[in-house]
């Protein structure tokens, strides 16, 4: 990397959490968080499981993503336990910014479970500086989590993710 092109650079760094509920316990949702169970209710989620390749969710597992338009996404899960219902992941977008997503599952009653999602997102870029100031929005950032409620709730009621707004 050149680092005279980014001698005036200045990394931001913003922190958003956001808290949704399930109607589903603990036990079936927190599943749902991990590498392989997010491709039941994320459109266009395809893990390339790099380590271990089972696609078993442990910390230390390694994978990619790739979606349109965007370099592939370099992912690693950095905390992560079954019982205690929580997982963090390390990904980066390179040339554009790192992100520290933590999932946290707590019961909330017997059938219900709350889920608090923090994303924190540092910029690698100016690209990356733009791409967090509209991320970082509240609003933007709250209907963005919103979104996966709304997928979670139909995928645990109906077997089956979200048609794709086009179809």
């Amino acid at each position: 990397m050149d680092t005279s092109k980014m001698s005036n650079f200045v990394a931001q760094q913003v922190t958003r959490s956001h808290v949704i509920y399930i109607p589903a316990p603990v036990v079936r949702t927190f599943p749902l968080f991990e590498p392989l169970g997010e491709k039941h209710w994320v459109q266009g989620w395809n893990p390339d499981m790099l380590y271990p390749t089972s696609g078993v969710a442990q910390q230390g597992t390694v994978f990619m993503t790739q979606h349109v338009g965007e370099p592939a996404k370099i992912w690693t899960i950095i905390g992560y336990d079954r019982e205690q219902a929580y997982v963090t992941y390390i990904n980066v977008l390179p040339q554009m910014y790192t992100s520290r997503i933590d999932v946290r599952c707590e019961p909330d009653g017997s059938e219900m479970t709350s889920v608090r999602v923090t994303y924190t997102l540092t910029a690698l870029s100016p690209h990356g500086n733009e791409y967090i100031e509209r991320f970082s929005e509240e609003h933007h950032y709250q209907a963005y989590i919103s979104s996966w409620e709304t997928a979670i709730r139909h995928y645990l009621l109906h077997s089956h993710m979200l048609p794709h707004p086009e179809e």
